[in-house]
């Protein structure tokens, strides 16, 4: 019998480790989905930063917007919550990666947790929240920019906007029907947080679909009025390009099958 890494002890002792416990013992779910659960759960009960749970940290950083130059004394900043550990996920992108790509992949997700927040980290920021000295994280933002990802750091954005978010790649690509697998790897996440991501745009887009406003879609799902915005404008370009437009419409009847169930009766009254 193999002796556990310490490492693979902590994980077991943290809440999350406790909830999927529950779940495979006491109601006798499968290993997969009560991560699923556990996924669904932490987005619609833990919500977009209101609340610290372990792994997150609390920073102030200079604000989305303000004048490059000055000092963070000088500038105006605001409070984000940023996801340093996301527990198993991260424990899995470093068994498939190893250290450097663990790390590359919570420096994608900092700085979009900071932009949907209404903030923006320097490098130095990310060294701070990531135990690391800048010429690491320099040298992992070279590295992502030659893989191809935009990293919005403070320093990058000075002058050219906020860019393509990571998250909107993610959906744009599963709607070119990448995987889960292939994405994850691109993006240094687990295939569960690649999933996640397209759940909450899938439970979006319904709600957009039913007239319901923007900001109480923000609301409902726990998310930002950022993301909600970003997400359906991936939904209004998705119409004018037919793959995605096909995809999405698949995806949208599986998670709701009355949908599609309406959609025959419609069809069956105009055949009368």
């Amino acid at each position: 019998m193999s002796r556990l890494t310490v490492e693979e002890r902590l994980r077991q002792k943290t809440p999350e480790a406790a909830f999927l416990g529950v779940l495979e013992q006491e109601f006798h779910f499968s290993p997969r989905l009560a991560r699923d659960v556990l996924a669904a759960a932490e987005e619609m009960l833990v919500g977009s930063g209101e609340g610290i749970r372990p792994g997150q940290i609390r920073q102030i950083v200079a604000e989305l917007g303000a004048p490059f130059g000055p000092p963070l004394a000088e500038t105006a900043t605001v409070a984000v919550t940023l996801t340093v550990d996301a527990g198993e996920e991260d424990g899995e992108v470093k068994r498939r990666e190893g250290l450097g790509g663990q790390r590359r992949g919570r420096i994608l997700r900092l700085v979009e947790e900071a932009i949907e927040q209404g903030g923006v980290l320097t490098q130095e920021d990310l060294a701070r929240a990531l135990a690391v000295d800048s010429r690491t994280i320099r040298r992992d933002v070279r590295i992502l920019k030659e893989e191809g990802h935009l990293v919005h750091t403070r320093g990058q954005l000075k002058g050219v906007g906020r860019g393509q978010t990571h998250k909107v790649r993610i959906i744009q690509l599963w709607l070119d029907r990448e995987g889960y697998d292939k994405i994850a790897r691109w993006l240094h996440h687990s295939p569960q947080a690649i999933k996640r991501y397209v759940n909450a745009f899938l439970r979006i887009v319904s709600l957009h679909q039913k007239g319901t406003a923007a900001a109480e879609i923000a609301f409902l799902t726990k998310t930002t009025a950022r993301l909600v915005a970003d997400y359906l404008a991936v939904y209004e370009e998705a119409q004018a390009i037919p793959h995605r437009q096909e995809k999405l419409t698949e995806e949208l009847v599986r998670v709701n099958p009355a949908r599609e169930t309406a959609a025959r009766e419609k069809k069956k009254e105009r055949q009368l």
